[in-house]
């Protein structure tokens, strides 16, 4: 039995509670607000169904406490939106600052979350930051069902996981690979931050859908319903753009289709098509899930900054054209009256210098 800390009340956080403590783990759960873990603390638990089976699990520790959540933890799990990274690592630097402490994994850790992390850490007086691993996408495709319980549609499948730095997998490899035993190790956090599902899935259907996610409120299957050949064939052309950067710095990388259906979203034959709009019409964890009901939605404020707005400037700092992710953050911008390439993860934030291989030392 391994103490877990994991940090976020929301649909990732929940799941993972559940989940693990189903597997017999001890886990602490934290979240900023009392009024999320109400429930489950007066039900003594947190109710879950789906993929990973059925009850209540009665997750060691419920807190509105961060010290309280990380005391005796052997790993850290954030599932949280990038949009917190900032304020909690502002609040986790002084728990880390003395040697020794917790490894962290970003679950998931979008497009260069966990070298974003290392240096806010850094930046709020933690000066050696403990490793950080990132996945390319949550470990889980699920919903809160309310407050106090969570329906997990999927136990994602090979998701990939990258260490910063990158030897540090070997000794995290251990823990890991017992809570997820599919996860598949890759050669460093690029290929996780290029590998990011929700920067390809989200952005095009949220554009594109705009007028009837306004109109509607949201009520239609997300997936399924907006899952139209315009929007596949943006997803492909922005897939074409991504794997086009992740070849200029050296990566080999999956078309999106075959990655998808290698992490269980969609079936084997509409990864192997190719085809975008088969992808989205087989993907069985994601056919009921509704759309976002507004554009004020992590859809836009995550995926686009903290997604797109790297993938890009990782292409540019190259000299990669990706005209359709540009687009997609100025429209994006435009809609909901941000500048999202202003506020994203440029090579700056991310710690990057311009030069490819000067770049790729400090990932290894």
């Amino acid at each position: 039995m391994a103490t877990i800390a994991v940090l976020g009340g929301g649909n990732g956080g929940f799941a993972a509670a559940a989940h693990l403590t189903a597997l017999g783990e001890r886990v602490h759960l934290y979240s900023r607000s009392a009024e999320t873990l109400r429930v489950a603390r007066e039900r003594g638990g947190i109710a879950y169904s789906g993929a990973a089976g059925e009850g209540l699990a009665p997750v060691a520790c419920l807190t509105n406490d961060l010290a309280e959540a990380l005391a005796g933890a052997e790993l850290v799990m954030l599932c949280v939106p990038a949009t917190a990274f900032a304020d909690l690592a502002r609040a986790l630097a002084p728990l880390l600052a003395q040697a020794g402490g917790p490894p962290l994994l970003l679950n998931p850790g979008n497009t260069g979350g966990s070298l974003v992390f290392r240096r806010l850490l850094i930046e709020a007086g933690c000066a050696d930051p403990p490793p950080i691993a990132e996945t390319n996408t949550l470990t889980y495709i699920c919903r809160k069902q309310g407050e106090g319980e969570v329906y997990i549609s999927s136990l994602v499948q090979h998701v990939r996981l990258a260490t910063l730095p990158a030897p540090a997998v070997e000794t995290l490899w251990p823990l890991l690979s017992r809570l997820y035993p599919s996860l598949r190790p890759v050669e460093h956090v690029l290929v996780t931050a290029l590998s990011n599902v929700n920067a390809v899935l989200h952005p095009p259907g949220m554009v594109l859908s705009a007028a009837w996610i306004e109109h509607s409120g949201g009520d239609f299957r997300y997936y399924y319903d907006a899952g139209t050949p315009a929007v596949a064939q943006v997803m492909a052309d922005l897939d074409r753009e991504r794997l086009a950067v992740a070849a200029a710095w050296g990566l080999a990388l999956e078309p999106f289709p075959k990655l998808f259906a290698d992490l269980g979203s969609t079936s084997p034959e509409a990864g192997a098509s190719g085809s975008f709009l088969r992808m989205l019409r087989e993907s069985a964890p994601n056919q009921f899930i509704k759309a976002p009901a507004s554009l004020d939605s992590r859809y836009l404020h995550e995926d686009i900054p903290f997604g797109l707005v790297p993938m890009s400037e990782l292409g540019r700092a190259l000299g990669v054209a990706t005209p359709v992710m540009d687009a997609l953050v100025t429209l994006a911008s435009s809609m909901n009256r941000r500048d999202y390439r202003a506020t994203g993860w440029g090579l700056a934030r991310l710690g990057l210098p311009p030069a490819r291989e000067a770049a790729l030392a400090l990932l290894r």
